[in-house]
This record gives C-alpha cells, sequence and structure tokens, in this order.
C-alpha cells in the first residue's frame, strides 16, 4: 500500500482543481485496516488507507476538492466494491463527525462550568486587590498583595475557562473538518493495472 497526491488538472465546472489522492490497496479491507508487514520482501506495517487519506487532507487546504482514487487488484476493482467503499467511507465520516460534534460539546460545557468558577476567582481576586490598595498598609505590603498576588491569583482563575474555551476545541474543529472534506470528497476505485 502507499500513497501519493496530486494537483489534478481537471476542471470542474471552472471551480478549482481537484486535489488527488491515489492510494494503492491490495484488498478493499486495507482501507481500514493496515497491511501485514512482509519483512524478507522487504515490505513494511503500512498505516490503513483512510489513514493514510486523513493524513493528506491535513496538510492541505480543506477548501480545495479532493479526488481520492483507490488502486485495487483488477479482481477487486468492480462496480460493487466501489459502492461498497463509498457507503464504508460516508459512515466513517458521518459517526467521526458525531464524535467531534459531541466532544466539541463536551468542551463548551466544561468551557461555560470553569468560566463561572473563574469569574468567581477573578471578582474575589480583584476585590482583594482593591482592598489591600485601599487600606493603610505600609507601601511594599500594598504593592505585593494589592498590585501583585492578588491580581495574579484573579488572572489566573480565568486562564483555564479561556483556554478551554478558546483553543482546547480546535482539534476538534480541526478533525471535524477533515471528516467533512473526506464525505464531500469524490471517490474512485481503479484497477491497478490501469492506474
Amino acid at each position: 500500500m502507499s500513497a501519493r497526491s496530486r494537483a489534478s488538472r481537471n476542471h470542474d465546472a471552472g471551480g478549482p482543481a481537484a486535489h488527488e489522492i491515489r492510494i494503492e490497496l491490495g484488498a478493499p479491507d486495507e482501507l481500514f485496516y493496515p497491511r501485514e508487514s512482509d519483512v524478507e520482501a522487504g515490505v513494511p506495517l503500512l498505516d490503513a488507507g483512510i489513514d493514510q487519506i486523513r493524513t493528506e487532507l491535513s496538510s492541505r487546504s480543506l477548501r480545495t476538492p479532493a479526488r481520492i482514487v483507490l488502486v485495487l487488484p483488477r479482481a477487486k476493482a468492480t462496480p460493487e466494491v466501489e459502492r461498497g467503499v463509498r457507503q464504508a467511507i460516508m459512515r466513517y465520516c458521518d459517526a467521526g463527525i458525531k464524535r467531534e460534534e459531541s466532544l466539541l460539546a463536551a468542551v463548551r460545557r466544561e468551557g461555560g462550568r470553569a468560566s463561572f468558577f473563574g469569574a468567581i476567582v477573578l471578582a474575589v481576586g480583584l476585590a482583594l486587590s482593591e482592598a489591600v490598595l485601599q487600606s493603610g498598609l505600609p507601601g511594599g505590603i500594598r504593592s505585593f498583595f494589592g498590585d501583585g498576588l492578588f491580581l495574579v491569583v484573579a488572572w489566573v482563575g480565568m486562564w483555564y475557562p479561556l483556554d478551554t474555551l478558546i483553543y482546547t476545541g480546535r482539534p476538534h474543529h480541526l478533525e471535524r473538518g477533515i471528516l467533512r472534506a473526506l464525505r464531500e470528497s469524490e471517490i474512485v476505485v481503479r484497477p491497478d493495472d490501469e492506474a
């Protein structure tokens, strides 16, 4: 099994050129399962075809359409296999998109809960800072606690909620984007002697 990609020169109705991803498989099941290694023949254990496709998609703009060409031995490159491959990829993408949306909802929920507690820590820290700054304590103590420690505590209290809301969901957004791009890709099965 090997993979290579190239930009297709064909334009669909004047749209951008499709990015072609070509994957060679020994059998249709290698789309989802790695091929066994044969060290004596110089064949290493290779990733499943779907993982190679996802790697290719993640390294390019997801806005450019993709055309995925699966090269199979002639006996396996039938219209029935092509339909089955398309259906399997659709189901794989649908399940993955649903999983990523659930994970994003969990991240948003956690960010909301953390924001509530972070806002309390922020308010308490700012209130203590202001109270110390307005107190009659010596200048060094007021500066250390009012302009230093309590302000740091206040902003640290908001760090986790902000990090969760802004950054934690990013990998899930990217994964969902890859799965959507894969789902919208043109899938073609070709016999190895025509590739």
